[in-house]
C-alpha cells in the first residue's frame, strides 16, 4: 500500500474578535489530525472510540471516512509540522498546538469562547458618580462609534453592550488583562483534564513547533557592525516566541506545551493578543499576580523566562508586551523556515495553510468617490492599526516559490552529479560483492571517499572549506551564547563570532602542515592545516546531519520507484529504516541545544565575559575542547556506520541496499557540489510546498461568493458584543475549514482521484456531523442551524445523498 503524509504548516492571522471564527477552524484541523491518527484501529469506520477509549466525535468519524475512501491503494497520514500566530491567531495557535502535542480536546473551549468572549465579561465598568454622568452620553457615543465605522448596528444586544462599554473608565484600557489570563488558564485546565502521559498526535521522531509573535514595547538594544563607526545600536521590538514538542521515542515527549508549561503558554497568548488601547500591556508581574491569586504555581517559570522569552528575570520583570500584530500580523517567516527542515517518514505532500478571516482587508481603505480626503482620526487609526495589520504577503509567497525552484534545481544538480559519483564510489567499494559491508569496511570506504572527493576538488575545495568554517563558526557562536545565558551571562553573538574567526585564522597561520590521512594528496590545492581539519572533525555537526538527510532523500525515492526491487520491498521496512536514521539525526541535532550540556560547560561559557567585550583566546580554546568532548562526534560517526550497516541489511533488499550504500559512502562528492551552490548548512528534505487559504470567501461548496463574518463589524470587535454573532462565526469557521480541508486532502493525493459524487457525499456527511455536534449548544439564533441544514441539502443533497 502506498503511504503519503500530508504535512501542514499553519499561519493564523490577527483579528481581535475574529478569534472565534479561527477557533472553529482550529477544531476542524484537530479533528482531521485526530482522524488520521486513528487509521491504525482495526475497524476505524465502525469504531466509536480511539485507542485510548475516548469517544470519537461524529466529525472525526466523518474525516476517517474521507481518509478511508482512498484505501486500499493509499494510506494517508496528516501531520502538523508548525503553527504560527499573531494576536487573535496567536491565541488559537497556542491552544491548537497544545491539543496536537498531547492529544487533548478543544470541545470545552466552545463554551469558554461563546460565554467569556463578551464585552460584559472582559470589560471593567466604572462605578459611582462617574458612571452615572457618562451614562447620559452613551447614546451620543453610540451613534458616533457606529457612524464613524460605517456599521449600522440594529441589534439591541449590541447597542446595549456598546453603552456599557462607554461607562468603563476613560483613557484606560476597557478590558481586563487579568480576567483574560484567568479565562485562558481555565481553558488550559479544561484541556488538561484529558492529559495522559505519552499521548500525542505528533508522530514518533517528529517535532511540532509553535511560533507566537509579541511586540516588546521598550525593545531590546542590538549592536550592528558597520564601517564607521564600528557599531551602531538599534532597538528591536519584535519577538517571536518558540515552543516545541518533540516526540523522541514512542511515548517519550520533550514538550514545552504540557500542563507544566501552561502558564508560559498562556502568557504568550495574553501578550500576543494585547490589542493596544483595549487591553493593558502584558507583564510578567501581571501573570505572577494572577497565579498567586488563584493559588497556582509556575514550576517552569525560569525556563520560560530564560529559554523562551529570552532574558534575565530582572530585565523581563521591567518589560511590557503588546499585540504581536503590531510588528508581524501575518507570521509566514517562521513557518517557512521550519518546514524547510521538517523530516518525513513517508512520501510527502507539503502544504502551507493560512487562515485569513478578512481576505483582502475588506473595503476599509478603498478609493473614495470624488476628491474626499481621509479625516483626522481615520488617518491615525489606519496608520497605527489597520495598515500595519494588513501588510502584503506577496514577499512571503514569492519566497516559497523561490524555495520550490531551489528544490527543483537541487534535484537537477544531484541527478547530473550521479554518474560521476557512482563511477568514483564504484572504484572504492569492494568489487563483485552482494554481501553487505561490515562496519569496519563501511568506515574505511566512507573515509576513502572523503579523501578522494577533497583531493579531486582541486582549488574548489578552498571555497568549500571556507564556507563550512563560516557556517560552523556561526552555529558555535549561537551555542556558546545560549550556554552563557544558562550561566546567567548575556554575551553578544557578534563578539563570540569574531573571537572564533580569530581562533580559526590563528590555527591556519600557525599550522600549515599538510594533512595526513584525511587531507592533502597529489592534485590538492594548497595547505589544509591539521588544526582546521580537527576543528571540522570534532565540531561539524551539520555535515553529519546533511549526510544522513541525503540518505533519507535517496530512501524517499524508493517509494516512488516502479522497479522490480521496490515491488518486493516492504514499505513498512522503509519507514522503519527512516525512523532509525532520524533518531541519529535527532541525536546529532541535540548537540546544538544548550540544555543538553552539563553545568560546568555553561559556567565556562559564562566565564568568557570576564574581559568584557574582549574574549580571551585561551578561555575560548578550552571551552571548545569541552564542547567537542560533550558532542563526541567521532564516536557518533562510528555509531552511525554501525546503525547504517546493520539496519540496511535488516530492512532493505540487496539491490536497494547497494544503492543506498553508494549514497552514504559518496556523500562527500555531493556535498562539494551542493553546499557552495545552495549555501545551506543543513541538507533538509527538499520538497515543493503548495499554499492554501482558509477564509470566509472559500466556503465554495455551500456559498459561491462566501460570506462576511459578523465579528468583522466594529473594527473587528463586533463578536464581543453579540452572542448570536459569535455562534455564527464559530459555526462557519468549522464549516469553511471542513470544506477546505477536504479539498486539500483531495488535491494532495495525485495517485487516486475520488469522483465528484463521492466527494459531495463525503462533504455532506461531514457538514451534517458538524451540525449534529453543535445543535445543542448554538441556541442564541434559532434559525442558524436550520438555515445551514437547508443550505447543505440544497447544495449537496439529492444524488449526492443517495451516493
Amino acid at each position: 500500500m502506498k503511504q503519503i503524509e500530508i504535512r501542514l504548516a499553519l499561519v493564523f492571522y490577527g483579528g481581535v474578535s475574529l478569534a472565534i471564527y479561527m477557533h472553529g477552524v482550529s477544531r476542524e484541523i484537530l479533528n482531521l489530525v485526530k482522524a488520521s491518527s486513528c487509521r491504525g484501529l482495526r475497524d476505524p469506520l465502525a469504531a466509536e472510540t480511539d485507542a485510548a477509549g475516548t469517544r470519537l466525535s461524529p466529525s472525526t468519524r466523518a474525516y476517517i471516512a474521507l481518509l478511508q475512501a482512498y484505501d486500499p491503494d493509499i494510506n494517508v497520514r496528516v501531520v502538523v509540522d508548525a503553527i504560527a500566530g499573531a494576536s487573535a491567531g496567536g491565541v488559537n495557535g497556542v491552544m491548537l498546538a497544545r491539543a496536537i502535542a498531547h492529544d487533548l480536546p478543544l470541545d470545552a473551549h466552545r463554551g469558554l469562547w461563546l460565554e467569556n468572549a463578551d464585552v460584559t465579561r472582559l470589560a471593567q465598568p466604572q462605578d459611582g458618580l462617574t458612571r452615572i454622568l457618562k451614562s447620559g452620553m452613551s447614546p451620543v457615543l453610540d451613534r458616533m462609534i457606529t457612524s464613524g465605522l460605517k456599521a449600522q448596528i440594529d441589534s439591541p444586544e449590541t447597542r446595549e453592550k456598546l453603552r456599557l462599554l462607554t461607562q468603563s473608565r476613560w483613557f484606560t484600557p476597557p478590558f481586563s488583562g487579568e480576567r483574560y489570563i484567568g479565562w485562558m488558564l481555565d481553558a488550559c485546565r479544561e484541556m488538561d483534564r484529558e492529559f495522559r502521559p505519552g499521548a500525542t498526535l505528533v508522530p514518533n521522531g517528529q517535532t511540532l513547533e509553535l511560533f507566537v509573535t509579541l511586540t516588546d514595547y521598550f525593545g531590546r538594544s542590538q549592536r550592528i557592525r558597520i564601517d564607521e563607526p564600528a557599531y551602531i545600536e538599534e532597538r528591536e521590538h519584535r519577538r517571536i516566541l518558540k515552543f516545541a514538542c518533540h516526540h523522541r521515542t514512542p511515548g517519550v515527549l520533550d514538550s514545552q506545551l504540557s500542563p507544566a508549561h501552561a502558564p508560559g503558554n498562556v502568557f504568550a497568548a495574553r501578550a500576543t493578543s494585547s490589542f493596544p488601547g483595549a487591553f493593558p500591556p502584558a507583564t510578567i508581574g501581571e501573570m505572577d499576580r494572577v497565579l498567586a491569586a488563584r493559588g497556582e504555581g509556575w514550576d517552569t517559570r525560569m525556563a520560560f523566562l530564560g529559554g523562551i522569552l529570552g532574558g534575565t528575570e530582572e530585565d523581563l520583570l521591567r518589560r511590557s508586551f503588546v499585540d504581536g500584530s503590531v510588528v508581524m500580523n501575518k507570521p509566514f517567516g517562521p513557518v517557512i523556515t521550519a518546514i524547510g527542515e521538517r523530516p518525513a517518514t513517508r512520501e510527502v505532500a507539503r502544504r502551507l495553510v493560512y487562515v485569513d478571516p478578512v481576505p483582502n482587508g475588506g473595503d476599509r481603505n478603498r478609493l473614495p468617490d470624488g476628491d474626499s480626503v481621509p479625516g483626522f482620526f481615520r488617518v491615525i487609526l489606519s496608520s497605527l492599526a489597520h495598515i500595519p495589520r494588513n501588510e502584503p504577503i506577496g514577499d512571503d509567497l514569492r519566497s516559497i516559490e523561490a524555495r520550490n525552484r531551489r528544490a527543483r534545481r537541487l534535484a537537477e544538480v544531484i541527478a547530473d552529479t550521479d554518474p560521476m559519483v557512482e563511477r568514483e564510489v564504484g572504484r572504492i567499494l569492494p568489487d563483485g560483492r552482494d554481501a553487505p559491508l561490515t562496519i569496519e569496511e563501511l568506515t574505511q570506504c566512507r573515509t576513502a571517499a572523503n579523501e578522494a572527493a577533497h583531493r579531486q576538488a582541486g582549488y574548489a575545495y578552498l571555497g568549500y572549506q571556507t564556507l563550512k568554517l563560516q557556517a560552523l563558526a556561526e552555529r558555535i557562536a549561537g551555542l556558546l551564547v545560549a550556554l552563557a545565558a544558562r550561566g546567567g551571562v548575556l554575551l553578544r553573538e557578534d563578539d563570540v563570532l569574531e573571537a572564533l574567526r580569530l581562533h580559526l585564522r590563528e590555527a591556519a597561520r600557525t599550522d600549515g602542515t599538510p594533512s595526513g590521512a584525511g587531507g592533502q594528496g597529489r592534485g590538492s590545492a594548497g595547505p589544509r592545516p591539521e588544526r582546521i581539519i580537527a576543528f571540522l572533525k570534532q565540531l561539524d555537526v551539520d555535515y553529519r546531519v546533511r549526510r544522513l538527510r541525503f540518505v533519507v532523500r535517496k530512501l524517499n525515492s524508493f517509494y516512488q520507484s516502479r522497479t522490480h526491487e521496490i515491488a518486493i520491498q516492504k514499505p513498512d521496512d522503509l519507514d522503519a529504516l527512516k525512523r532509525e536514521l532520524y533518531e541519529q539525526i535527532d541525536r546529532l541535532q541535540s548537540c546544538w541545544s544548550a540544555d543538553t550540556y552539563p553545568a560546568p560547560v555553561a559556567e565556562a561559557a559564562a566565564g568568557l565575559a570576564v574581559h568584557g567585550d574582549h574574549i580571551d583566546a585561551e578561555l575560548l580554546a578550552g571551552l571548545l575542547d569541552q564542547v567537542s568532548r560533550h558532542m563526541g562526534l567521532l564516536a557518533q560517526d562510528r555509531l552511525q556506520d554501525d546503525v547504517f550497516a546493520v539496519m540496511t541489511y535488516t530492512y532493505l533488499v540487496p539491490a536497494l541496499r547497494q544503492e543506498l550504500t553508494r549514497a552514504y559512502v559518496g556523500f562527500a562528492f555531493y556535498d562539494l557540489v551542493t553546499l557552495p551552490v545552495f549555501q545551506r548548512s543543513d541538507f533538509s528534505e527538499v520538497n515543493e510546498t503548495l499554499v492554501d487559504r482558509i477564509s470566509p470567501r472559500d466556503a465554495s461548496s455551500l456559498l459561491e461568493d462566501g460570506f462576511v463574518l459578523k465579528g468583522s463589524a466594529l473594527n473587528t470587535f463586533g463578536a464581543f458584543f453579540n452572542r448570536s454573532w459569535r455562534e455564527h462565526d464559530y459555526l462557519w469557521g468549522r464549516l469553511t475549514a471542513a470544506d477546505r480541508l477536504v479539498a486539500i486532502v483531495r488535491s494532495s493525493i495525485q495517485a487516486r482521484r475520488l469522483g465528484d459524487a463521492e466527494i459531495r457525499s463525503l462533504r455532506r456527511r461531514l457538514f451534517l456531523a458538524i451540525l449534529e455536534e453543535e445543535r445543542p449548544f448554538l441556541t442564541a439564533d434559532p434559525q442558524l442551524i436550520p438555515a445551514v441544514e437547508a443550505l447543505i441539502e440544497a447544495r449537496l443533497g439529492g444524488e449526492a445523498g443517495a451516493a
